[in-house]
């Protein structure tokens, strides 16, 4: 009989937080009375049986950054003292997973002699960041303890020495030293194999290169001697990868959090972040949703949004200098020339597309420039901001282009479209469509049937690298139009800035859209003109 997968604890109760704070209080109560010194011997134990508990314990003797006891969240409480063999905390960014970590190592090390707990990430600096909030914990502590701390070229390292007292038998009290305990703090590589582990945190598992064979063939028999416990932290990357399989396997104990559910975050902060952010994005980062990781890149919805039945022809007069954005016919394609200008400013910047213009295969490029030219001299070179075009594939022919627009005084800018700049030039194409999808003006073209269908049969997908890929649906469709929008669209939004990677996070079942892990951040920032 297959076994069911665990239920997903995924919000914060009422119950949940007076539980917390319940155990906070008791501790408070142990202190005032002073148990430890003055109580009874009932009074005693009953003190140090609630240091049993991880969350007493960091509360009793650790503090967090503002110098007040480590008080951890509902949600921390309940996964540090979750005792289930196998475990995997889905949180949104900033609530608190690592320190999460860092407090569940801290207590096994220290009331554990003998153990070893292996902490994984992503990057050896980031093994060392662990290690920093470690001894930043450590540093705080109230308790008589004796570490020594070590650092290697692919690790770094604590080491917790103990002793235990016993009376001999002679009734005389000595002290004797036992196995120290240790934490391994050591990047996703095979600097973990080695080491036996009784606890094994790991900490963004989703975002491993080669992460099936990490957790599986190097991670996991860390603990098959030891019988161990796992837990995996991190926010969700698409429903791929091995982190989707373990959060699909039940035999695990699976918690889910949002970025609402720590305390002090808002509604308004919230609802901020959703207008700044991809769907995608923000159910990764905000929401910590699992979204499938490939599929139709614009929605009908988002195309509907879009497009409207405006005249697809220059006007007669410019409101504003006028952007143009070329994308070469190669072999099989046909040249597609887009022009628009901005509207609004600020985080409100948008584009007006008032012309897609396709010409028939095989137009020589000649006639294609002195249209141009002919279209500058009518406006006005003042009037004509800049011109652009996908320079990937179009041979050196196309450098008389260049000269013969910069001529009459006009910006020439060429865009390669190589796969990195191509994943941030769609990028911002999406995230103007869905801005323009929550609310109109910030993307208007002409409705062309041609156009439509070549939008409706974008798909995407993640390259070996993390890249974003948007390709055809079928090799023999086209993406002339598609690539003169998000052309344009680059020229007017980010003229300054060259593209930066973008990586997938997914879509949903239901509305298939896109999301991103920008390496750049301040390039996702609209810059008003």
């Amino acid at each position: 009989m297959k076994k069911k997968l665990q239920p997903v604890i995924d919000s914060v109760s009422e119950e949940m937080r007076e539980h917390t704070q319940a155990k906070y209080d008791a501790w408070d109560e142990v202190i005032e009375r002073d148990f430890l010194l003055k109580g009874s011997a009932h009074q005693k134990s009953y003190a140090l049986s609630l240091l049993k508990d991880p969350s007493v314990y960091m509360y009793a003797f650790f503090q967090n950054k503002e110098g007040t006891n480590m008080k951890l969240y509902p949600y921390q409480d309940l996964i540090i003292n979750d005792q289930s063999k196998r475990i995997i905390f889905c949180a949104a960014n900033q609530i608190g997973k690592s320190v999460t970590l860092c407090c569940k190592a801290v207590h096994f090390a220290l009331t554990n002699p003998g153990k070893t707990i292996l902490m994984i990430s992503k990057t050896l600096p980031q093994s060392k960041d662990l290690l920093r909030e470690i001894k930043r914990l450590l540093n705080t502590s109230k308790l008589d303890y004796k570490a020594q701390i070590g650092d290697s070229e692919n690790k770094t390292e604590v080491y917790f020495r103990h002793y235990e007292t016993y009376q001999d038998s002679n009734g005389k009290e000595h002290t004797r030293e036992l196995s120290q305990s240790r934490i391994i703090c050591v990047p996703a590589t095979e600097a973990a194999l080695g080491y036996a582990a009784d606890l094994l945190l790991i900490d963004e598992l989703a975002f491993y290169e080669n992460g099936r064979w990490i957790y599986f063939q190097i991670l996991q028999p860390r603990t098959y001697t030891t019988k161990g416990q796992i837990i995996c932290f991190g926010n969700p990357n698409g429903q791929q990868g091995v982190y989707w399989e373990l959060w699909n396997d039940p035999d695990f104990s699976r918690y889910q959090f949002n970025f609402l559910d720590k305390p002090g975050n808002t509604q308004e902060e919230y609802d901020k972040l959703r207008e700044k952010l991809t769907k995608e994005e923000f159910d990764s980062t905000v929401n910590a949703v699992f979204t499938s990781p490939e599929g139709g890149f614009f929605s009908l919805e988002e195309r509907r949004g879009m497009q409207s039945e405006k005249p697809n022809v220059l006007p007669g007069l410019l409101v504003q200098p006028l952007f143009v954005f070329f994308d070469w016919g190669k072999a099989g394609d046909r040249t597609v020339r887009a022009s628009g200008y901005p509207v609004g400013d600020g985080e409100d910047l948008g584009v007006n597309i008032v012309e897609l213009k396709e010409y028939d295969q095989g137009t020589p490029y000649d006639e294609i420039i002195s249209e141009l030219q002919g279209l500058i001299k009518t406006y006005g070179f003042n009037n004509v901001a800049m011109v652009g075009w996908d320079n990937t594939g179009v041979g050196r022919g196309i450098e008389d282009f260049i000269k013969r627009v910069e001529e009459i005084g006009v910006t020439a800018m060429p865009v390669e479209f190589s796969l990195q700049n191509k994943s941030r030039i769609y990028t911002m194409f999406k995230l103007l469509v869905e801005k323009n999808l929550r609310k109109r003006g910030f993307l208007e073209l002409p409705f062309i049937p041609e156009c439509d269908n070549q939008l409706a049969k974008l798909r995407f997908k993640r390259s070996t690298k993390g890249y974003l890929q948007v390709h055809h649906e079928d090799e023999r469709d086209r993406d002339d139009f598609p690539d003169a929008i998000a052309g344009l669209i680059s020229l007017i939004i980010q003229p300054e800035n060259p593209p930066v990677s973008a990586t997938i996070i997914g879509e949903s079942e239901d509305s298939p859209k896109l999301g991103f892990d920008v390496n750049n951040s301040e390039g996702l920032g609209f810059i008003p003109r």
